[in-house]
Order: C-alpha cells, then sequence, then structure tokens
C-alpha cells in the first residue's frame, strides 16, 4: 500500500506529489452508474450547491464516495525501522513502512495491528499500539492513520504481500529504493523523533493547493 505521510519539511509541492500518486491513472472523466438500477449518476445538489456524492438520475438513490483509511505502523528495535519489501504492484520489489486499508469490522489500532501481522510476522495487540500521526489526502480522497510501537527483538515472518522484512537504521535505510520517495519526509520524522527520545503526535493536511503539517501535543 501507498505510504501516505508528509512532514512540513518536504521539498516536494503538492502538485509534484499529487502528479506522482496519479502515474498510470487515465485522467479522462469516467461515467458512473448506479449499481442498483444502472442508470447514469449525477452530482447532488443540495440547496442549490453543488455536492461532492452523486444522486441516480434514474431511482434517485444517493451515493458517497468515502474517503479510504489507510493504516500503518512505525515498529522500533533500538534506532532501526521495521520496513517491508512489497510483492505485490504498485511498486513491487520497493520498501515501505507496513500497513494498508482498513477492513469492515476493525478499529483503528486492530487494522494496524492485522497489517502488520500480515505483511510482517510482528504481533502485537493493539492496545500496545500508539497513535502517532493522522492527515487527509484529499486529490485521492484518502485518510491515514499511523500508529507506533517498540519490540525487543528484530523477529519477522514475511507474509504473502511481503518479499522480505528487515529493520534499517537511517543510514542502513535503501533510501533510493524507497516505494513512495515523495513521502519519505515523515518517515525521516520518526527517525528523527527515535533519537531524540521524544514522539509528538503529528496532524497533516494535503490539498492540491497546499500541504501543511503541525505538531497536535507533544509526548515523552
Amino acid at each position: 500500500m501507498p505510504m501516505l505521510f508528509l512532514g512540513q519539511s518536504a521539498i516536494f509541492a503538492p502538485s509534484m506529489i499529487q502528479q506522482a500518486f496519479r502515474e498510470g491513472e487515465d485522467s479522462k472523466p469516467m461515467t458512473r452508474y448506479c449499481p442498483q438500477c444502472g442508470a447514469a449518476l449525477a452530482r447532488n445538489r443540495v440547496g442549490g450547491e453543488l455536492r461532492n456524492h452523486w444522486r441516480c438520475t434514474g431511482c434517485g438513490r444517493l451515493h458517497h464516495d468515502h474517503p479510504m483509511i489507510v493504516l500503518t505502523t512505525f515498529i522500533a528495535c533500538g534506532k532501526r525501522l521495521l520496513w517491508v519489501q512489497r510483492a505485490l504492484p504498485p511498486k513491487q520489489g520497493a520498501w515501505a513502512i507496513p500497513g494498508g486499508f482498513m477492513e469492515l469490522g476493525e478499529t483503528l489500532a486492530e487494522g494496524a495491528a492485522r497489517e502488520l501481522r500480515e505483511e510482517a510476522g510482528v504481533v502485537l495487540p493493539p492496545a500496545e499500539l500508539e497513535f502517532y500521526m493522522m492527515g487527509t489526502i484529499t486529490f485521492i480522497n484518502q485518510i491515514y492513520v499511523a500508529f507506533r510501537a517498540r519490540v525487543a527483538t528484530e523477529d519477522t515472518f514475511a507474509g504473502s504481500e511481503s518479499l522480505a522484512c528487515r529493520y534499517f537504521s537511517r543510514e542502513e535505510c535503501p533510501w533510493d529504493e524507497v516505494a513512495y520517495p515523495e513521502v519519505n519526509d515523515a518517515i525521516i520524522q520518526a527517525y528523527d523523533d527515535l533519537d531524540s527520545g521524544t514522539f509528538a503526535v503529528w496532524h497533516t493536511e494535503m490539498t492540491a493547493a497546499r500541504y501543511q503539517r503541525h505538531k497536535v501535543r507533544q509526548e515523552h
């Protein structure tokens, strides 16, 4: 899954990051159809205002495009962070922080713990995951939530979605093989926090026009 974290010192403009995430996608407008009756969908108007959801031109049923929630976890052993080498496209063979999409019926921490177990074989109770980062990326309709945790050993087991798992220090990290280098700044922030031993809670807002990250709370 794509890493979706950006820090305040990122050198990439929002338009560059937006283009990177949309690489390979068809930018032509696509007609949407109602799954109930098959008629075309049109943007809905409420009180004369055009909204970001849809109404069927046939049966009138409303359809909402809810943002997808991406969960990830920064796992530290000493000064090293856990990385997984992706076995599936996109970015097959590249390295990323373990994570994936939230599924029905699970809490945020439960989903993050599940992704961690599936991709890296690291089993941690959801209650042991500390809230770390969150934000919105409006142009790809995603909300991301990141947790953090520490482990005593570097034991891992690559699941079906991973070619390998490894703990890297900042210096050991294969930065030229990272799946989404345009979002490396948040990972650098995690390494900075490991070095200082002080962790903040971060909030990020990214739109096609702006990028902003700020500290919500300081933790020790």
